[in-house]
């Protein structure tokens, strides 16, 4: 809840620094972090029930803050007669297929190579320094784990038998590492549908491939799968 107060105070801070920049105002993150707020006070217990009943809560919870984030925006541009941003769904709409534009700003963004799908040498490039290597071994680790801890935390077992294996894998995901895992995943999609976004998720993927070396904890679960570990080896 803090995280999302602090996104909401920073980004009227920069509203009012920029001498009151209504675009800003007009932004869907600001929609969507009020959104969540609200469904996060509608919705308080999602960790009740079993594995069906948890993914229904989390769907309906899901669809509930996309609504809300839809309709506090439209709701904002009304009052403000905002439509300084319109010609960026123009854009992405052309983009992917859903119909052609006649927007000058949309249509000029299309001709642009910038904006358009990442090209297959940047991958050999990111290569060249071992750095996606890295990355791609880390984030094929992480992403394991977190698919683990997900069904697992989803299923609600308190049995036993499982609590130690549970223990061991959220020690691989903590939630620093799920958010950055996260970020990256939504920052690599990014760059692929937009070039000039890659920016974004190279220095992320540095950061990210560092963690993975540096980290003990990953370093403890590979140690476990090989069974060759000790705290000592770690």
């Amino acid at each position: 809840t803090w995280l999302y107060i602090i996104q909401i105070s920073g980004l009227l801070l920069v509203c009012v620094l920029q001498f009151f920049n209504s675009m800003i105002l007009g932004s869907l993150l600001i929609s969507f972090n009020v959104s969540v707020l609200i469904a996060r006070t509608i919705q308080k217990n999602l960790k009740k029930g079993g594995l069906l009943n948890r993914l229904g809560k989390l769907v309906l919870h899901v669809l509930l803050v996309l609504c809300l984030t839809l309709l506090i925006n439209k709701f904002i541009k009304k009052i403000l007669n905002l439509e300084s941003d319109e010609h960026i769904f123009k854009f992405l709409k052309a983009k992917f297929g859903f119909g052609a534009t006649r927007d000058f700003d949309a249509n000029l963004y299309l001709c642009e190579e910038a904006f358009g799908l990442l090209p297959l040498n940047t991958f050999s490039r990111l290569s060249s320094t071992l750095l996606f290597y890295v990355y791609g071994f880390v984030l094929f680790l992480l992403t394991v784990a977190a698919v683990i801890v997900a069904f697992r935390n989803l299923s609600g077992s308190n049995q036993v038998h499982l609590k130690g294996k549970m223990e061991e894998y959220t020690v691989t995901l903590k939630p620093e590492a799920a958010y950055s895992l996260v970020h990256t995943v939504l920052f690599g999609c990014l760059a692929l549908s937009t070039m000039r976004m890659k920016y974004l998720w190279t220095s992320h993927m540095c950061v990210f491939a560092s963690f993975g070396l540096c980290s003990t904890e990953v370093w403890k679960l590979i140690l476990k799968c090989l069974h060759l570990y000790t705290s000592q080896r770690v």
